[in-house]
């Protein structure tokens, strides 16, 4: 576990071994109950979890042993339940205050303002043009962009495993700047250069990403398939098989994780009796942590094929149980997901471009030309705010890495542009 469990466990018990081997504490359940101790209360579930695993290890009769590890798994996955219910629960407010900014302060800003100066509200204008400008395009985004900063850092679930170098797939949208300024050359309007410029760079993102995007969702097919291979591997094993023999038919049995299955075959005829050196080399590139479970439980074969099976049976048990409750959590976020990529890509532009398009009347009834450049500083606003709805939505849940934020954002972006486009073109006439 020190060497080759997921990073905080792993930390925690190179820091018990380290403890133990500097002669710090007089053995490793020791110095493991210490380091446990320290733990914030957050992590309550997992140290009353761990607790109890040390005292299976302790533990003289197997049948008691077995009970206080079955104990111990229904502690973690009560604490694992109740940590995505708090967090699901704790998502209103903040999903309600990107709804406030991302809507309603720049409308208020940019249209009911002006509309409100124009009817004479107002002796002269409460905020000038230099202020709104600053608010819309920098205040509010920096605002959003912090809130969604604070629910990716604050998400119990996301797994922080994403590179820089995935950043590359963005380049192609560095082509919407020549773009724009070609289209600017030609006289084209503003807010339809924008458009031409963003949409066409977008598409060939999207081109470019889909093939890695399938190979993403194959293996996340894959890895699905492999936690439920555990069960099955279990049941095997209680039947006395071998190890390898079962291990390659669970596996190569799903269709979804044949090629991995064909992979473990290959590794382990050519491994040399390094088994456990097989399954990282085949099973490690499509799910790390299943690796890790199967080598456990071929480690534990060696001594007792019976024992292994009740270890994969557990383990197996567990990830279907998790699965269901990322499940649940994945419904309850559901909700609030759609309602802030639909706040990006329809409600918002249609909102403000509805709203824009009523400055055009009122300032011809007022004889007053309104606040210049409000559409393309709005249009520019949309862009950022999808840019910011694709972080948001990435970090909810099992998040989504850099490729998933561009992908989401290059979807959502050209359309909230035309839908902004359309709106500001509705013509509102006196009658």
């Amino acid at each position: 576990m020190s060497e080759e469990g997921p990073r905080l466990s792993a930390e925690l018990f190179s820091g018990a071994v380290r403890l133990t081997d500097t002669k710090g504490s007089v053995g490793i359940s020791q110095a493991l109950s210490e380091s446990l101790s320290v733990l914030p209360e957050s992590a309550s579930g997992y140290r009353q979890a761990m607790l109890l695993c040390i005292s299976a290890s302790e533990a003289a009769e197997p049948q008691e042993r077995l009970r206080i590890l079955k104990e111990a798994s229904d502690v973690a996955l009560d604490a694992v339940r109740i940590i995505g219910e708090k967090y699901a629960a704790g998502l209103s407010t903040p999903c309600m205050a990107v709804f406030g900014l991302g809507i309603m302060a720049p409308m208020i800003l940019m249209s009911i303002l002006p509309i409100m100066g124009l009817g004479g509200m107002f002796a002269e204008m409460p905020v000038d043009s230099g202020t709104m400008l600053m608010a819309t395009l920098v205040l509010i985004p920096a605002a959003i962009l912090c809130l969604a900063y604070w629910l990716r850092q604050s998400n119990p679930f996301l797994e922080r495993s994403g590179s820089p170098r995935d950043a590359v797939c963005a380049l192609p949208l560095l082509t919407a700047i020549p773009l724009y300024l070609a289209m600017m050359s030609l006289r084209t309007g503003a807010v339809e250069a924008l458009i031409l410029s963003i949409a066409p760079s977008a598409v060939a993102c999207l081109i470019m990403m889909f093939d890695g995007r399938r190979a993403d969702q194959a293996r996340a097919r894959s890895e699905k398939g492999l936690r439920d291979c555990v069960f099955e591997l279990g049941n095997s094993l209680l039947g006395g098989d071998n190890f390898e023999t079962v291990a390659v038919e669970a596996v190569s049995s799903r269709v979804e994780c044949r090629d991995v299955g064909t992979a473990l075959s290959r590794e382990l005829d050519l491994c040399r009796g390094d088994v456990r050196g097989a399954i990282r080399r085949s099973v490690g590139p499509v799910s790390p942590e299943v690796s890790r479970t199967l080598c456990d439980i071929q480690h534990c074969s060696e001594k007792d094929t019976e024992d292994a099976g009740r270890l994969a049976i557990a383990v197996g048990r567990q990830y279907q149980n998790t699965s269901n409750i990322r499940n649940e959590l994945g419904l309850k976020l559901k909700g609030m997901t759609d309602m802030m990529v639909g706040t990006a890509m329809l409600f918002a532009p249609m909102v403000l471009g509805m709203s824009t398009s009523m400055l055009g009347p009122l300032s011809e009834i007022s004889g007053y030309a309104g606040l210049e450049g409000t559409e393309v500083v709005l249009a520019v606003y949309l862009v950022e705010l999808c840019a910011i709805i694709a972080v948001l939505t990435s970090s909810l849940g099992d998040g989504d890495g850099i490729r998933g934020m561009v992908w989401r954002f290059c979807l959502s972006c050209p359309i909230a542009l035309v839908v902004f486009w359309f709106c500001i073109g509705v013509q509102l006439r006196r009658c």
